[in-house]
């Protein structure tokens, strides 16, 4: 399977989106893979396949088999465990990657609504634009097919963050290395508990105690990655009660000790952190 990640090269896209990212697979052998909890959402698009996807207490997994609709798009994000995917087909597969709260520029659809769709492309971009998935997966050059994407983004910027969310989202990376609390976060935005509530999960679907815990795990997945794993440090840096807690934390996001995942997982091009199943690559 071929994947490429490609950032956005217009100035003020390059606010609302992380990356694209693109899979091409010509065969139907299995494989899988498997990511991790993050704060981004990921705008997903499939060409001729069908999803079946379970996402519940016990399970966060999908299934992509061969389908006879020409797209089917879909939103993932707010995992609270790995996310699991099984690829069973051929696949022709965009991925646009916004960061937290970025996709509200584009649409005022409720996240729930978007959350259960498949046809999340035509709600957000309506269907008088999906001839335009056409255009962009005719075109096989990836780099050709992310200027593409960049010009629709662009041309259907619609909405302001919130300042006091903007706000929010600044202070917690200038802090994450903190244990913070949603009083804490309230209390430097100057808004009740209850509102801040509201700002979260009206604009990143997500509601702030959630986003919080998962940055704090993706802060020590970084750290880990750059092979600066200390049991005592990290327990130190973000706050936990002590290592047996920050273990139990850990494994419920990723499903393997700190230890037992470095020798598991890669990096792609500095961005996505996955377990790939590479024994059935082509």
């Amino acid at each position: 399977m071929k994947s490429i990640i490609i950032k956005p090269e217009n100035d003020l896209l390059k606010k609302y989106v992380q990356y694209f990212l693109f899979f091409k697979k010509m065969d139907s052998t299995p494989l899988n893979y498997t990511t991790f909890p993050n704060n981004n959402l990921c705008l997903t698009i499939y060409k001729q396949n069908t999803i079946d996807y379970v996402n519940h207490s016990k399970a966060n997994n999908c299934s992509i088999n061969q389908g006879d609709k020409n797209f089917v798009s879909r939103l993932y994000a707010f995992h609270k465990m790995p996310f699991q995917v099984d690829i069973n087909s051929c696949l022709d597969q965009v991925c646009i990657v916004f960061y937290p709260a970025a996709l509200r520029t584009f649409t005022n659809e409720s996240y729930s609504d978007l959350m259960n769709s498949d046809s999340v492309f035509e709600a957000i971009f309506s269907t008088k634009k999906a001839f335009l998935l056409e255009q962009i997966f005719e075109e096989d050059n990836f780099v050709k097919r992310s200027k593409k994407l960049e010009l629709l983004l662009l041309n259907n910027l619609k909405n302001q963050i919130p300042d006091k969310l903007k706000e929010g989202l600044h202070f917690i990376t200038n802090h994450n290395k903190e244990n913070l609390s949603v009083e804490t976060l309230a209390e430097k935005l100057k808004i009740s508990d209850s509102s801040l509530f509201r700002l979260f999960k009206n604009n990143l679907g997500q509601n702030p105690k959630s986003y919080l815990k998962t940055i704090r795990f993706r802060t020590i997945l970084d750290e880990i990655m750059n092979g600066q794993y200390s049991n005592t440090e990290v327990d130190y840096l973000n706050q936990y009660y002590d290592q047996a807690h920050f273990i139990h934390d850990f494994k419920t996001h990723t499903g393997y000790s700190p230890k037992s995942l470095i020798d598991k997982v890669s990096v792609q091009q500095n961005d996505l952190t996955w377990i790939y199943n590479k024994m059935t690559c082509e």
